[in-house]
């Protein structure tokens, strides 16, 4: 009975095709309509006004504006790797930022590999000679020291593992301290920062995760090599986002500041780990309401709260619970039948098949660069 019952469900299942995703070449990077993201994630149909657009669910909303980088999922701010594009009447997403931001956020629970944390890696930036961020109220260095040994105190309390790269005022080169967190399995790493302005008035949190291969780091506003190198943290790239997502909600719940977004860089305490890792900016050192905020006892106790929080709701998300918190952009998997295969529909002439456009492109710049350098290059001979 058990058999046949399964071979039903078998048949089935053979009738449902995944979804189809329409891929538009602009400006030599695929993109695909926000009606396919809306159809697959099943969405309402897109409300678009000009150039706005918002997708609506039960539970979900993502909205955004062509010409820009920024999306909210379910009111957190994202950078996108690429902006928002408007052809031909069409609002069209990056292929790029379908895969690596809107499906592991829409999705965790359907990350592949992605493991059970039991040991959380806090790392306080700078230390010794390397104070961090000032302001009238207090130094980088101590502040974030301190946040992370109230979440360390947090964390043990409810049964992780926690591991400090460093625990007192010294001096940690970056590369120890990835060196440090690839020791450790089952993890994830955390790196607690502050901000500071050139002009004193920035205000606000943001979370960093690694960029992609073939994305721009947020400070470049060109291609450079390292933005081609396949780095040890882009193993996790689903697994970075849904952290980032986790945290940086969490911390907006708790910190109450303004929300900067999440955004990716190529940092490298994030770029040469191999466990999923974020760093965070909880505030402006140098601003008069953040930097008071910071020096408080009770802010400090929020941030290290936060950390706990988002620790949990990452893991609860990727082992596939569905719990919803607002404003949280993590949501429960929806369409279990196919993931988004943005490659499929379309292969431009002369391209790798296995790499990304944007990839290609950079490289191909690269090559040009290095082909017109040998041949301006004396003889030497």
């Amino acid at each position: 009975m058990k058999r046949i019952l399964g071979l039903f469900l078998f048949l089935i299942a053979m009738q449902i095709p995944a979804r189809a995703w329409e891929v538009v070449m602009h400006e030599g990077r695929r993109h695909v309509p926000i009606e396919d993201v809306s159809k697959f994630y099943r969405l309402r149909d897109p409300l678009v006004n000009g150039p706005a657009f918002t997708l609506s669910g039960a539970s979900k909303t993502i909205r955004g504006r062509a010409g820009t980088r920024e999306i909210y999922i379910n009111n957190v701010k994202y950078i996108l790797c690429f902006p928002v594009e408007q052809k031909g009447g069409r609002i069209l997403i990056s292929a790029m930022d379908v895969t690596k931001i809107i499906e592991p956020v829409m999705r965790p629970g359907l990350i592949k590999n992605a493991h059970a944390v039991r040991t959380v890696i806090l790392d306080a930036g700078h230390g010794g000679h390397d104070s961090g961020a000032n302001g009238q109220r207090g130094i980088e260095k101590e502040a974030a020291l301190d946040v992370v040994l109230r979440a360390k105190r947090l964390l043990e309390q409810n049964g992780y593992t926690v591991r400090l790269t460093r625990s007192s005022d010294v001096f940690i080169p970056l590369e120890d301290r990835a060196a440090f967190a690839n020791r450790f399995l089952n993890a994830v790493f955390v790196s607690v920062h502050f901000n500071k302005s050139g002009g004193g008035g920035a205000s606000g949190i943001e979370t960093f995760a690694l960029a992609p291969r073939g994305v721009p780091s947020m400070d470049e506003e060109n291609f450079s090599y390292s933005d081609l190198k396949l780095h040890p943290g882009h193993g996790q790239d689903a697994e970075n986002i849904a952290l980032a997502t986790a945290l940086h909600s969490s911390m907006l719940r708790h910190m109450r500041l303004t929300d900067r977004g999440i955004k990716r860089a190529r940092f490298v305490v994030i770029r040469d780990i191999r466990i999923p890792g974020v760093l965070l900016e909880g505030g402006f050192m140098n601003h008069p309401v953040d930097g008071k905020l910071i020096a408080s006892p009770a802010y400090r106790d929020a941030f290290a709260r936060a950390i706990l929080e988002g620790v949990g709701r990452y893991r609860s998300a990727v082992s596939g619970e569905t719990s919803y918190q607002a404003p949280s952009a993590v949501a429960s998997a929806t369409d279990k039948t196919s993931i988004p295969d943005l490659r499929r529909n379309v292969s431009p002439l002369g391209m790798h098949p296995m790499l990304n456009e944007a990839v290609q492109r950079a490289a191909d710049s690269l090559k040009t660069q290095e082909s017109t350098a040998q041949e301006t290059q004396p003889d030497a001979h």
